[in-house]
């Protein structure tokens, strides 16, 4: 008597297929799953660079995240010495959140202004208070918290374009 699977089985779906897992079955890979040498990614040529800074980590990894997911390589710190050093690896724009442990958002502005290399590049400030939105320079942009992350993306995007980078 020969055994063989019912027809409503499940069975079939889920054995592994030579065709999915070549590699597996000591076969040749298959064209599709070929390394491209070409880059097939629309950002993957003259990828713009953001250094997101927040001492909360949540918050830091949506930042992260959706600026990812929008094309952009990050860089991530959470307190502003740590940031100066980061910022030192020239990124197109820096999301700075005021309020930091150790030297707060406004300081770590001040420092990179005084630095000739790092003082164009273009900030968005991160605050929880609205009332801190004052400008301390022209050009600067303030999000207040909660904010919306499209909104945060296009803000960092309309700062880089503004600074001819």
């Amino acid at each position: 008597m020969e055994l063989r699977p019912r027809q409503d089985s499940n069975l079939r779906t889920r054995l592994r297929r030579p065709a999915l897992y070549p590699l597996s079955y000591g076969g040749e890979r298959a064209p599709s799953l070929t390394f491209r040498s070409e880059p097939t990614h629309p950002y993957a040529r003259g990828v713009p660079t953001v250094l997101l800074v927040d001492d909360d980590p949540v918050i830091l990894r949506l930042l992260e995240v959706n600026f990812r997911l929008e094309g952009f390589e990050t860089m991530m710190a959470s307190r502003g010495p740590e940031a100066i050093a980061l910022a030192a690896r020239q990124p197109d724009a820096i999301v700075l959140d005021l309020m930091l442990p150790e030297m707060d958002g406004h300081e770590v502005f001040r420092r990179l202004r005084e630095d000739p290399q790092l003082g164009a590049i273009p900030v968005v400030f991160l605050t929880a208070r609205a009332l801190d939105t004052t400008p301390v320079a022209p050009g600067v942009r303030y999000i207040t918290k909660p904010f919306d992350t499209a909104a945060l993306i296009e803000t960092v995007r309309g700062s880089i374009q503004a600074a001819g980078t």
